[in-house]
């Protein structure tokens, strides 16, 4: 199977702004793959700064509009990875996850990551079903 790289035009800018040697998105098959997306404006590109309510909705706001870009959605979300610098703060996380995946969850795994070498507190990864 060959792999295709998609390049989701703000939001793959920011992502080369952070430095991170990484893809916002990949295809393989019917599969896409999203990286660790941080709280992007899906607008400007640029890191939304505020608590982890405000940094949670705006990697979910980029993690849907990256799959819209493929023509998925998180509807078809099979799996997702949550990288969070302060576990604790899990619940904020979890409320806001059940608004966005209302028709049932995909599977899920949460990490706890200390020291963090970005401005932000948290990074959500997914892989997709395109329909």
């Amino acid at each position: 199977m060959k792999r295709q790289v998609i390049e989701v035009p703000v939001i793959s800018e920011a992502i080369r702004r952070l430095g991170a040697p990484t893809s916002a998105l990949v295809r393989v098959g019917d599969l896409l793959f999203t990286c660790g997306m941080p709280p992007v404006d899906v607008h400007t590109g640029d890191i939304v700064r505020g608590d982890i309510a405000v940094q949670t909705r705006a990697a979910l706001d980029a993690l849907e509009a990256t799959l819209a870009f493929a023509g998925s959605s998180l509807a078809m979300a099979v799996k997702t990875t949550v990288y969070i610098t302060d576990p604790k703060l899990m619940g904020t996380v979890n409320a806001l996850y059940r608004e966005r995946f209302p028709d049932g969850f995909p599977a899920r795994t949460s990490a706890g990551i200390n020291p963090w070498p970005a401005p932000f507190d948290i990074e959500i990864e997914c892989i997709a079903a395109i329909p």
